[in-house]
């Protein structure tokens, strides 16, 4: 009957995908007194319905050229205003509900400013004083593991392995640890390893722990599988930083405020299916969930992973 399940779901998954963290990101750079050069890089998703930037009543843009990368289509353009735009509002149209979009602006004084838009909160409004610290690739830490739905699955199919307290502990913070070496070296450039190489390692460790998650026997999850599966997913992270890229003096704290997000979202996800699992543990109906549950996400991990590795010869 598993396999059975198993087979039907996997055809299901076809329809299935996993969210890729690309968000808008907008570039200004002042080059001279209250003009700037802009780059405005969005996801090919928005090829026919792109993102529209409402500027400052007193601002003009020139003429937009366009290109394109594999992932991003890129606008750029002049900006000319009459007056600083300090204490003036940037306003994003057409951002959907998952697509968020990074305001990069680097003043000819030296200064710089970040901040970040989303579906809820589309305008930014940009201070006199310069940011202290770089708060936006917080939230886009933040943002990158809860819309991304391959990293939450994982950790669902984690935590049904994970036996006590004391254990998760473990095992949290070996991922946390691990995920943050690679992420550091990769984004640095110290360590190279292609993306789609690591997004179809990624889908495979996804569907070995959810074979782990449908067996019917208990299985203790060492810590050390942990470590291991968080270097890799530690890239996956790095390559969708890289995408973005910090365009700040910060490069240390904004590092550092990324994979924060990133723990805080995964903290905020972890503990109530973990005391869902503790307290029904035992339970045969809870039993049967749980392998189906697996028997989805591997299901769905195959499928990401055929499509990844399909991806690394195209």
């Amino acid at each position: 009957m598993k396999k059975i399940y198993f087979f039907f779901l996997f055809i299901l998954s076809f329809y299935s995908n996993g969210h890729e963290f690309n968000p808008a990101h907008l570039i200004l750079k002042e080059e001279s007194s209250f003009s700037y050069s802009v780059k405005l890089f969005y996801p090919q998703q928005y090829k026919y319905n792109s993102p529209e930037v409402l500027y400052p009543s007193n601002c003009i843009t020139s003429k937009v050229s366009k290109s394109s990368n594999i992932k991003n289509i890129i606008e750029s353009y002049e900006l000319v205003c009459a007056e600083d735009i300090k204490g003036k509002n940037i306003r994003f149209e057409n951002l959907d509900f998952l697509t968020d979009a990074l305001l990069s602006i680097n003043f000819i004084d030296g200064s710089s400013f970040e901040s970040i838009a989303g579906s809820r909160n589309l305008e930014i409004t940009i201070p006199f004083e310069q940011s202290v610290y770089p708060i936006a690739y917080f939230k886009l830490g933040f943002d990158h593991l809860l819309k991304g739905i391959d990293h939450i699955v994982f950790l669902i199919c984690l935590i049904f392995l994970v036996y006590g307290f004391i254990n998760l502990v473990k095992v949290v913070t070996a991922f946390t640890i691990a995920h943050s070496i690679t992420l550091s070296l990769s984004f640095l450039g110290i360590v190279a390893i292609s993306q789609s190489v690591i997004e179809a390692l990624i889908a495979l460790t996804i569907i070995f722990v959810a074979l782990d998650a449908a067996d019917s026997k208990d299985k203790q999850f060492p810590w050390y599988y942990a470590f291991g599966f968080g270097l890799l997913h530690g890239f996956g992270f790095s390559g969708a930083l890289s995408e973005i890229g910090i365009n700040n003096n910060e490069l240390a704290l904004s590092l550092l405020f990324f994979n924060v997000g990133i723990e805080i979202a995964q903290l905020a996800i972890i503990p109530i299916p973990f005391l869902i699992i503790f307290f029904f543990r035992n339970s045969k109906v809870f039993q049967n969930i749980k392998c189906l549950t697996a028997i989805i996400i591997g299901g769905i991990s195959v499928y990401w992973f055929i499509d990844r590795a399909i991806g690394i010869f195209l």
